[in-house]
């Protein structure tokens, strides 16, 4: 499949996640890519310090090539004189997402195409509820679920220290359309933009990308985030790369994720119930639910992908910590616990990632403490 005139597509957020896909785009689509800034600093100080080069190192290849790409155009709120939106990947943290979109709403419409790719849960709600809650011009919505383990080198230099793959999904703005059919599926990879573009190829090579219906999505979903749910904060708090942890932290995350399951299945009933309303439906994918989700294979997969092919990364939450930014710990174990909450399951019911969030947060707060003491 290829596509004759060069597409646009704009990225907000451009870390970790943000870089590999803009290298991966440049490198094996015809599609041009444009960062939008939070602001006219870091616009700046993209285009003067790292004269607007992003680039990407493969550690999990032999020769660790480092591939870099320059960008002709990155814009902020003050300098965007653009007309609508077509394709929009966001990749900032999850806390940062509404305050990223907000300057950029007035170019987004219903014919825009977005696509979420983040660690953690909960953005959809803020997209739903709160961003777009009263707009007629809602985005055709997407998320992506991606296993890369990447890390920050230098500048805009990063590291893909573990190869897996890219998950991508519509997402249904109404909560009752959970099910979607195969050939929904079919019908946004021959007439999407977006779609088109992350299904060419050598992107497809290069990143692992899949295309799947919501449900299958979702499945994905919650399984890196129980992957994220354990790696992320407890590699934090003990200040370690991911390998330095393997075999050792198995009690801790089985306390993780079993609290973690018995809340996810009161609040994603309609996914544990898949298997007996869909399996064998025609036109609706097969999916072994309950299965992929119970704690035993999740403790052997979290070991597997997170300590083992991603041994060499240090997490997205470690490296806010060792650079005092706020992490997504709130999205993470501590969606877990506010999901809890909401669903009025008692203070008990989530009480080791109560602590382990407490324990993120504390990480955080004694770096913060030993910088401003240097």
């Amino acid at each position: 499949m290829t596509i004759a005139t060069k597409s646009a597509v704009h990225v907000v957020g451009m870390g970790s996640m943000g870089t590999l896909l803009a290298v991966n785009l440049l490198h094996t689509t015809n599609t041009e890519v444009i960062p939008l800034f939070r602001n006219k600093d870091r616009m700046d100080q993209f285009q003067k310090e790292s004269n607007s080069t992003i680039g990407i190192r493969r550690l999990y290849l032999e020769d660790q090539p480092l591939l870099t790409k320059t960008l002709t155009k990155s814009y902020c709120p003050e300098t965007f004189t653009g007309t609508k939106i077509e394709n929009l990947i966001v990749t900032t943290k999850t806390y940062q997402t509404k305050a990223a979109l907000q300057p950029y709403l007035s170019f987004i419409d219903s014919n825009t195409n977005l696509i979420l790719i983040q660690n953690g849960l909960g953005v959809l709600e803020v997209l739903r509820d709160d961003v777009f809650a009263n707009s007629t011009e809602k985005p055709n919505l997407f998320q992506g679920v991606i296993g890369h383990g990447v890390f920050q080198d230098t500048g805009y230099v990063f590291n893909h220290a573990g190869f897996a793959n890219l998950k991508i999904a519509r997402l249904p703005w109404n909560q009752n359309d959970f099910a979607q059919r195969e050939s929904d599926v079919e019908r946004d990879a021959l007439d999407n933009s977006l779609v088109k573009i992350l299904m060419q190829p050598g992107f497809v090579r290069e990143l692992g990308c899949e295309q799947q219906t919501y449900q299958s999505l979702l499945l994905g979903q919650l399984f890196k985030f129980l992957i994220n749910s354990c790696i992320n904060p407890v590699t934090a708090i003990l200040d370690c790369d991911n390998g330095e942890i393997k075999d050792s932290c198995r009690d801790v995350f089985c306390s993780i994720v079993e609290e973690s399951l018995s809340v996810l299945r009161v609040a994603f009933k309609p996914l544990f119930d898949y298997e007996k309303n869909y399996n064998g439906k025609a036109d609706y994918p097969i999916l072994d639910v309950n299965n992929v989700l119970n704690v035993e294979h999740m403790i052997e997969e979290i070991n597997r992908i997170g300590c083992i092919v991603n041994a060499k990364n240090s997490s997205s939450m470690r490296q806010d910590t060792r650079y005092l930014r706020d992490t997504e710990i709130a999205y993470i174990n501590g969606y877990i616990v506010s999901l809890a909450e909401k669903l009025q399951l008692g203070p008990q019911a989530t009480k080791t990632n109560k602590i382990i969030s407490e324990l993120a947060q504390l990480r955080l707060s004694l770096n913060r403490t030993r910088a401003s003491n240097k």
